[in-house]
């Protein structure tokens, strides 16, 4: 170290010590990279959901900019690339999408706007990647079909499921499913109250038996619940009534499941009343709250959801930290391994994320609602090391061929493999196999198109790699 001349002891121990803090900041923030400042009309502002990968580009929605009713991009994972596919304009075409993500069949992007439409109640529209090809299938209209989605799509390859916050018989919200062309609307569940929860703010999940999601109030102390529902309607079974300090209250987010346990956030209550990490069993057995939010030290009222990469939790909070603007942090599911990540900070790396990570397995890839150069919201990359899922195998260990491909993938090694697994972006396997042989071949056609992760087990190694379905 450069011996500082001329000055007090004191004086000295101030500027290594200031020396330290800006070296510290500097590396712990070296792992961050602004993508995009979003600047209101002519990229849009104020994105409150969550991105979609397809392997290429990253795809989001702002709630406000473009024509001042929000728009839809992408933009390549290296920051260049920026398109502004759509803007919203209000009866035509939906306004203000509010929190949720865009999904794909590997032809269109699906997604929900909570306004516009011809009732001004929000519309599920679909577009190609490419901007074009835009067709409303559904105006939301209040009491027949619901209004004011706030969340995401779900496909099983038939159907698209999701909520809407209000509408319906009781005006406290529905389920509903629809065909990808706009036909077959079915109204699954009117949410009642007490009985069975209201205003649902976040999306559903499903196991291929039930879906299971959150509502934000209604249950037995009308702060929210988690329940699982059948897709033709039948079998509702509310798992678990939100009671406050004790497990949580008011879910903004969805849940998430590896498949034994159902995992997801609260954005209140806990001992700190800042919200709570938990996990529960499908049957609603098994409660466990993992971490309270305490605010400057781990984060505090996430309104978002969490990611898996087997081993780890990952998720952001919309205050606490440093700044009191956010984190991103990761968690072991058994509530141990705490660590926060980033403290957001502003115009330097944005404020407020009220949405979820999507990561490759290099990086974490989010949004936040403000902050950046313009206050108006940000796009972004944190690198990571996956705890489970990252890339671990030599070439000579192990090889999937062709990569990036369509989805037929041949799997060769020098290993014997005992078994193969996949998994999506979210932690989800969706795929498993028993093959004992040194080259197999499998077949994912049916997913849609983005990034997974394909591991394989010779009794003594796991190795992992990428793979890309475009």
């Amino acid at each position: 170290m450069m011996e500082v001349f001329g000055m007090s002891k004191f004086m000295k121990k101030l500027i290594l010590l200031a020396l330290f803090i800006t070296a510290t900041f500097l590396t712990a923030n070296a792992q961050y990279t602004k993508l995009c400042d979003f600047t209101d009309a002519a990229n849009g502002s104020y994105p409150g959901g969550s991105l979609f990968s397809d392997g290429t580009f990253l795809y989001g929605m702002t709630r406000e900019g473009g024509n001042g009713m929000g728009v839809i991009f992408k933009i390549k994972p290296d920051g260049t690339g920026y398109s502004k596919l759509l803007d919203f304009a209000g009866a035509a075409n939906g306004s203000y999408p509010e929190g949720g993500a865009l999904i794909s069949d590997g032809t269109f992007l699906y997604g929900m706007t909570i306004g516009g439409g011809t009732n001004g109640m929000g519309v599920i529209f679909k577009i190609k990647p490419d901007g074009t090809s835009y067709s409303k299938l559904l105006d939301f209209a209040g009491l027949a079909n619901g209004r004011y989605p706030e969340g995401s799509l779900i496909s099983d390859g038939t159907f698209l499921y999701g909520m809407t916050s209000e509408g319906g018989t009781n005006g406290l919200g529905v389920i509903f499913k629809i065909m990808p062309d706009g036909t077959g609307y079915s109204k699954l569940l009117d949410f009642a109250g007490a009985a069975n929860g209201r205003l649902p703010n976040g999306s559903l999940i499903s196991d291929g038996i039930f879906l299971y999601g959150m509502t934000l109030y209604g249950g037995t102390n009308d702060i929210g619940v988690i329940f699982k529902i059948k897709p033709d309607g039948t079998g509702y079974f509310k798992i678990l009534d939100f009671a406050g300090a004790a497990n949580g209250k008011e879910p903004y987010g969805s849940l998430i499941s590896d498949g034994t346990f159902l995992y997801g956030m609260t954005s209140w209550g806990g001992a700190n009343d800042m919200g709570v990490i938990f996990k529960i069993m499908p049957d609603g057995t098994g409660y466990s709250k993992i971490l309270d939010f305490a605010g400057t030290a781990n984060g505090s009222y996430p309104e978002g959801s969490l990611i898996s990469d087997g081993t780890f939790l990952y998720g952001m909070t919309a205050y606490g930290g440093i700044n009191d603007m956010g984190v991103i942090f990761k968690i072991k599911s058994d509530g141990t391994g705490y660590s926060r990540l980033l403290n957001f900070a502003g115009a330097a790396n944005g404020r407020q994320p009220w949405g979820s990570l999507i990561s490759d397995g290099t990086f974490l890839y989010g949004m936040t609602f403000y902050g950046g150069t313009y206050d108006v919201g940000t796009v972004f990359k944190y690198q990571y090391c996956a705890a489970d899922i990252a890339e671990n195998n030599a070439g000579s260990d192990f090889n999937v061929y062709p990569n990036p491909g369509s989805g037929k993938f041949l799997i060769s090694s020098n290993r014997n493999i005992s078994s193969i697994e996949i998994y999506n972006l979210m932690g989800k396997k969706i795929f498993q196999s028993t093959i004992k042989n040194q080259q197999s071949e499998i077949d994912l056609s049916n997913q849609t198109k983005g990034i997974y992760f394909i591991k394989i087990y010779d009794g003594q190694t796991v190795l992992a790699k990428k793979i890309v379905i475009q």
